[in-house]
């Protein structure tokens, strides 16, 4: 049985095989979740198309999991859709008057 080390250090992500941080956890739940597809469609169409099915989720969701953690790195991903959430502009919706007005007045 082959032995993968984990701990890279103390203060750095856990990495396995290549894949960092959130990317492994990622591929785990992938893997969980072709294993419930398996179950679930071989109780409705039979094992062998939901073998297929799962086979193809599974490698579908590594192959991913390994691109995006090349492209974006440990935490590229979250700054990506970090980027893409931030707003192009910023629009004030009140009037000027009230915008300038006396911020005594009662």
């Amino acid at each position: 049985m082959a032995r993968y080390s984990i701990n890279k250090g103390v203060g750095k992500s856990v990495e396995v095989k290549g894949l960092r941080a959130q990317y492994f956890i990622y591929a785990v739940i992938g893997i969980v979740a072709a294993f419930v597809v398996f179950f679930i469609l071989s109780f409705i169409v039979g094992q062998v198309p939901s073998l297929i099915v799962a086979i193809l989720c599974l490698v579908i969701n590594v192959s991913l999991c390994f691109y995006l953690n090349n492209k974006f790195g440990e935490r590229g991903l979250v700054q990506f859709y970090a980027a893409k959430a931030t707003p192009d502009r910023i629009s004030i919706h009140k009037r000027l008057y009230r915008i300038i007005g006396d911020k005594n007045e009662n």
